[in-house]
């Protein structure tokens, strides 16, 4: 029986590592820990791919001061302890989080400006380079006096993310911030196929999440002649179609900047570029579709677009409508990504 027991537990030891190692690549979410008494830069062992959206989510409080029982002039409420204490310290009152300063203690720098708390300026910077360039993520967050937890997105570099704090001395800091990495789920939409491709990510309801689009396709067999007002045509896609011919293109997730001569779209006076909406998507499981709103004007460095959706507890589902489908060529990009 002993011996059944060891058996039965290795069994599923080993399954619980399959099925770890088989989760896809967006639902691999990594946990670092930045404890405000270290210079050492903390490093993901998640190697961010360049091109690749991420969701960062930094939350915590901690202390850049030996202790604050002064508040100083329009200091905030100081919280009674960080969040996340350090391992060693004195975890005291707090006034920092990872975005903002809501409270100090008398006679601080801070003191010389009249500006109340909060005041937007962490400490807290990362790298997406290798450590060549450190800056603090961009964010235009409120203050966040519930969980202090705060979204960015960062867009990977090859390379891991690192994470420091700065600030000197350390010796009298304490609180840790909690940070989480999580990739992007990835998709690919092919002009050629009208088949609606469909994400393994169940967007939940009433939850804010991001999708960005970045492409360019043709949806003619080729534009040897350029149409009447058309812009002009790129000479192949940006991301080729497996199979066709993969030649000119005019048309990206969000407009159309270049037509053959002959196509309707020379029954408009408007000239090139014009807003398309031959991409739709679903959020309630097929039974409605749209171009999603976007206000962006034409991209035409990266062709890349950036569009705002609500949940409805269903995964996204992404199709071209356009007939017939084997003269196109080109494919389209597609991240989803929890709202920052």
């Amino acid at each position: 029986m002993k011996n059944t027991r060891r058996f039965s537990a290795s069994l599923t030891l080993c399954t619980g590592m399959l099925m770890l190692a088989a989760a896809p690549a967006w639902a691999q979410k990594e946990e670092l820990w930045l404890d405000s008494q270290s210079g050492t830069p903390i490093r993901s062992e998640m190697v961010l791919k360049r091109g690749t959206p991420y969701l960062v989510t930094m939350k915590g409080t901690y202390s850049a001061w030996g202790g604050m029982a002064n508040p100083g002039a329009n200091s905030g409420k100081a919280d009674p302890a960080p969040m996340f204490p350090s391992p060693k310290g004195a975890n005291q009152q707090v006034g920092l989080d990872p975005e903002f300063v809501f409270a100090w203690p008398k006679g601080s720098s801070l003191e010389k400006s009249p500006e109340p708390a909060p005041r937007r300026g962490s400490l807290i910077e990362v790298s997406l380079d290798g450590g060549k360039t450190w800056k603090h993520p961009s964010s235009t967050a409120s203050f966040n006096a519930t969980d202090h937890a705060y979204n960015y997105e960062l867009a990977g570099d090859d390379n891991a993310l690192q994470v420091r704090l700065v600030d000197s001395p350390y010796a009298d800091n304490y609180g840790r911030v909690q940070i989480s990495v999580l990739p992007a789920e990835e998709l690919w939409l092919d002009s050629r196929s009208s088949t609606p491709i469909r994400g393994e990510r169940v967007l939940e309801r009433g939850k804010p999440y991001r999708l960005t689009m970045q492409g360019t396709y043709s949806a003619w067999g080729g534009m040897a002649n350029p149409g009447a007002k058309s812009g002009k045509a790129e000479p192949t896609p940006m991301f080729p179609s497996p199979k066709g011919a993969n030649q000119q293109v005019g048309i990206d997730p969000e407009f159309v900047f270049a037509w053959p001569k002959g196509s309707g779209l020379e029954k408009s006076p408007e000239p090139a570029p014009l807003r398309a909406t031959t991409l739709e998507v679903s959020l309630d499981g097929g039974k409605t579709w749209k171009h999603p709103s976007s206000t962006a004007s034409f991209n035409a460095t990266d062709h890349k677009y950036t569009y705002e959706l609500m949940g409805d507890g269903n995964a996204l589902q992404v199709r071209l409508v356009d007939k017939p489908y084997t003269d196109n060529y080109g494919r389209v990009r597609i991240f989803v990504l929890p709202g920052a």
